[in-house]
């Protein structure tokens, strides 16, 4: 049977998504698993495929979680990795920069009571390898055909691989 697995190694997280699981009756299609992306609870080659969506900047060791998912993945199964990135060029790169760094610390101070979360998203974001370098860590972790494309501008970034 067809099934989905989200890991969080956030029990915080992991809950939000079981009770929007729960209310959306698909428990059955649905497993929230709490664990380490750097060292997934799966058997090697269980999966066809894994997603990560803007969450590859919370990684610990990035390389280590890509390898974990390397291993975890089936041969022939796909990783498929969204990310944020920062625009390389004029005039998005300039705006982005501004927004970044200003307004998104400036809203984020009057919507929510976790001030840093709105300073640490724009660093985080600058701290993940991002294009080639990011498809080179894909390649050196073996999947093959590492691409990447970019979306919004570049504010965006796609990176796919085949084990």
């Amino acid at each position: 049977a067809e099934k989905i697995i989200g890991l969080d190694i956030s029990a915080g997280m992991l809950e939000v998504g079981v009770q929007k699981i729960a209310a959306k009756n698909l428990n059955n299609t649905i497993e929230m698993v709490l664990g380490d992306s750097e060292k997934m609870p799966f058997e090697d080659n269980y999966f066809d495929a894994i997603t990560v969506a803007y969450g590859v900047r919370n990684f610990e060791n990035i390389e280590k979680g890509i390898s974990e998912m390397y291993r975890v993945l089936r041969p022939g199964g796909h990783v498929m990795i969204l990310e944020l990135s920062t625009p390389a060029h004029f005039p998005m790169k300039q705006l982005y920069k501004i927004y970044s760094n200003t307004v998104i610390p400036f809203i984020g101070r009057f919507l929510s009571k976790e001030k840093t979360a709105y300073h640490y998203l724009p660093a985080s974001i600058k701290v993940v390898p991002q294009g080639k370098e990011m498809t080179a860590i894909l390649t050196k972790c073996g999947f093959k055909e590492a691409k990447f494309c970019t979306f919004t501008f570049g504010i965006c970034s796609m990176y796919t691989g085949i084990k």
